[in-house]
């Protein structure tokens, strides 16, 4: 198991402001304040630098999904290994790395496309944070096993096979379900766990998506948090894509909501931790345990 988690996204907003003022007006997210010469704003949840990075730009989309790597060690290992399976890797410069705060980054895409950003030695702030709304801390820690990244997020698959090959057996995932979504005929999401108990860090949905990214999740330490998102999303108007509900495979009690531009946000509290060394893969035919009524624009308009 290479990859300790899903550590930063990188997304291009063609409003930054409006996706700051969700950031941390309905997600609660700290801003980070952070000077950057290309212009993009900076979300931070925890002792991380950021964990969101805002970009400006002419569309709106994923640009790139940031995985942590335990040490220097497992990192070059897994570069040496994408190599030799023929894969491009291009070594990040020193200033690039030191935008994102961490020792050394390098990049890739894996078989559907999507642009990974594969690092070591994030370089922590340990300012406390401060959200607006006034939320405590979100769940990105878990007792002593350290760090489960900022959530999780599903990119977009067509050749699941291949994806889902290209992350376990080199970038270093293990497969925790396999779900069959009810409705969506031929389609399915494999979803995938890092080094840490998080149900899943990653996952993969077997067909496109023009955002470059089908959701992303954060968590909140207790339902309350969930029904004052709902509340603020609400008052600010922002699309629910899914009413409250609960999953089968990672018990998560959710809400989905857009962000300015599109990208859709779940909220969860209660997500499933596992003991992988007792975990034996599941297949799923059945999304929901209750609720996640879906909301499509210009679908159910």
């Amino acid at each position: 198991m290479a990859i300790s988690a899903s550590g930063y996204l990188r997304i291009a907003a063609t409003d930054v402001d409006a996706w700051m003022d969700f950031g941390t007006g309905v997600l609660g997210l700290m801003d980070a304040a952070r000077e950057d010469s290309a212009g993009a704003r900076f979300l931070r949840m925890d002792d991380h630098p950021f964990r969101f990075m805002i970009e400006p730009g002419s569309e709106d989309k994923l640009l790139a999904t940031g995985l942590e790597f335990p040490g220097e060690a497992a990192w070059q290992s897994t570069l040496d290994a994408l190599q030799a399976a023929g894969h491009t890797v291009e070594k990040g410069a020193d200033d690039e790395a030191q935008r994102r705060c961490v020792t050394a980054f390098a990049t890739t895409t894996d078989p559907a496309g999507n642009t990974l950003e594969l690092y070591w030695g994030r370089k922590l702030d340990y300012t406390p944070l401060a959200s607006p709304v006034g939320i405590d801390s979100f769940v990105t820690t878990f007792q002593q096993t350290g760090d489960l990244g900022f959530g999780h997020l599903v990119l977009p698959a067509p050749d699941i096979d291949a994806t889902t090959a290209f992350y376990t057996e080199l970038i270093g995932t293990g497969v925790t379900d396999i779900l069959y979504p009810p409705g969506l005929d031929g389609l399915k999401i494999n979803f995938m766990h890092a080094n840490n108990p998080r149900q899943h860090s990653l996952a993969l949905f077997s067909g496109p998506h023009p955002l470059g990214v089908v959701h992303i999740m954060v968590e909140v330490e207790t339902m309350d948090e969930v029904g004052r998102m709902m509340d603020r999303a609400k008052a600010a108007g922002s699309h629910f894509l899914a009413t409250l509900g609960r999953h089968v495979n990672d018990n998560m009690c959710s809400a989905y909501i857009l962000a300015p531009g599109g990208i859709a946000v779940e909220y969860g509290y209660d997500g499933l931790l596992i003991d992988w060394e007792n975990h034996v893969t599941t297949v799923s035919t059945e999304g929901d345990l209750w609720g996640h009524e879906y909301s499509f624009p210009g679908v159910n308009d």
